[in-house]
């Protein structure tokens, strides 16, 4: 979108609002004074095109933008002496942005002014959670960064032939799985009514929970490699070049950074997902197969107790 009916800045970009203190215009950036300037020289730098925040803009706009930004910083220091100045620019409720067009505030700054602080004297963060942020910032970094942005046809191909031998192996050891547990489970349930013993399909029952968890487990790293394959295929996002780690293709979580307990690592390493549970290939295969067995542990009980 280049242009908003409702935005007050695509208004002011299109020169179409009378009484705006207009200070520069270009073809894409246009700067003026806010109606209730925070102090005096006050200026907000706009894109002349709609765009909501700092995620939405182009390499071209960010250099336009700058270029705007110093050039209104040298003259409101030639222009009005401040001791100080502050660039400011907002993104989301969060950070307080009132207009869903991006803007860049340049504010100058006096001892005493109509601003005050706006940082906090202190903070509490802990050293591990600063790590964890640092870390995943430094993975994003390292992730989007290219020297080349572009990727061969043919390295592509290739990237997309190594994942896809992946997503074959861990395919082909869900259904080993399957058919390795079957023969155990009907030997094991076989020789416990035979014997009459009930620990001994209780060792069948075990089996089955044991030879689901390994295939759910297969079942996630395929899915993993599959939404890999996809990402690379459809050049959704830079990635590593010929990266084999599905973690590279993942959105980071955008909720609070806080530290997980051990328990909650442990699960999101090694426990599957629900929607992997309860899919076509895990839940019925193996619900069948432990409802069988506990049917047969039943009947062995039911025969000792007469």
């Amino acid at each position: 979108m280049t242009f908003d009916h409702n935005c007050p800045f695509c208004i002011i970009a299109q020169e179409n609002e009378p009484g705006t203190r207009e200070v520069y215009r270009d073809d894409q950036t246009v700067a003026f004074f806010p109606k209730e300037p925070a102090t005096l020289g006050h200026t907000l730098v706009v894109p002349t095109k709609h765009m909501a925040t700092i995620w939405d803009v182009d390499t071209n706009t960010v250099q336009a933008l700058t270029n705007t930004v110093h050039r209104i910083c040298l003259a409101v220091r030639e222009a009005l002496h401040p001791e100080g100045l502050n660039i400011i620019q907002s993104n989301g409720d969060a950070a307080t942005q009132s207009v869903l067009h991006l803007h860049i505030h340049i504010v100058p700054r006096w001892t005493g002014d109509a601003m005050g602080p706006i940082w906090p004297d202190e903070t509490n963060y802990s050293d591990q959670q600063k790590d964890v942020a640092l870390r995943r910032i430094r993975d994003v970094m390292r992730q989007t960064h290219r020297s080349d942005p572009f990727v061969a046809p043919e390295d592509r191909r290739k990237h997309l032939d190594y994942i896809q031998a992946v997503v074959t192996r861990q395919s082909a050891a869900s259904s080993s799985a399957k058919s390795w547990l079957l023969p155990i489970v009907t030997a094991t349930f076989g020789f416990a009514l035979t014997e009459q013993s009930w620990p001994l399909a209780a060792i069948g029952l075990f089996s089955i929970l044991l030879f689901a968890y390994l295939d759910a487990n297969y079942l996630r790293s395929e899915k993993r490699f599959r939404s890999l394959y996809n990402t690379v295929a459809q050049s959704r996002r830079p990635i590593p070049d010929f990266t084999l780690d599905p973690s590279d293709a993942e959105d980071l979580p955008t909720n609070d950074i806080t530290i997980k307990s051990k328990w909650r690592r442990f699960s999101e390493a090694y426990l599957p997902e629900w929607d992997i549970w309860r899919s076509w290939s895990i839940l019925p295969f193996y619900t069948a197969l432990f409802a069988l067995g506990t049917g047969v542990i039943g009947l062995i009980v039911l025969r000792s107790t007469k």
